[in-house]
């Protein structure tokens, strides 16, 4: 945005837009000018292009890897998303009880209570190497033959939760995920097909 309160796809879009008229211009005003050819005429324009195509080619690649990091940058769920695309992999064998689940979603509310008091160390002992944190990878697959969008909103909570915890702690973030997983936990026990017994 104008306003730098960072960028938008559609400001991505007319910034590599410019980007490449520039480089265009540029490579006009620089580049080798054919000669033997009238002006602007098609062989002229044909040679001036062979001279100006690997220029344009590598500003074309640059301004696309602008664009890609700007959509990242515009929208941080774009890589929570990507990888809650295909369901996440189970950690364990043990089957998808309903006490499981129920703890699971205990453990959760127990997270989003350790990061409203900001007690990161907790947050991490709840989650890393928790049943809490195994049982949500364990349902995925099957939660989302049950329910997809279910499945995906699930994940997504628990991708964030884990993005998290590998590096400096938002505990807002961490207390929504956290929230949100508890209750769509609740809802997976629900769905039929989902519990092992």
């Amino acid at each position: 945005m104008l306003d730098g309160q960072g960028t938008t796809t559609s400001g991505a879009t007319l910034a590599t837009f410019v980007i490449l008229v520039l480089v265009f211009v540029v490579s006009f005003a620089m580049g080798r000018r054919p000669k033997g050819n009238r002006a602007f005429s098609r062989a002229w324009l044909k040679e001036w292009l062979a001279a100006a195509l690997p220029r344009i080619t590598i500003a074309a690649f640059l301004a696309l890897g602008s664009y890609l990091v700007s959509i990242i940058i515009s929208d941080p769920q774009a890589g929570v998303r990507a990888a809650c695309n295909s369901p996440l992999k189970p950690i364990t064998s043990q089957p998808v009880t309903r006490e499981r689940v129920d703890k699971a979603a205990e453990g959760m509310k127990q997270l989003s209570a350790a990061a409203t008091g900001g007690d990161d160390e907790q947050v991490r002992q709840l989650f890393i190497g928790s049943d809490t944190h195994s049982l949500t990878h364990d349902i995925d697959g099957r939660l989302r033959q049950a329910d997809p969008e279910l499945g995906k909103q699930l994940c997504m909570s628990v991708v964030t939760i884990e993005n998290q915890l590998t590096g400096r702690i938002d505990s807002t973030t961490v207390q929504r995920a956290a929230d949100s997983a508890a209750g769509l936990l609740e809802q997976a026990a629900s769905e039929p097909g989902v519990l092992q017994t």
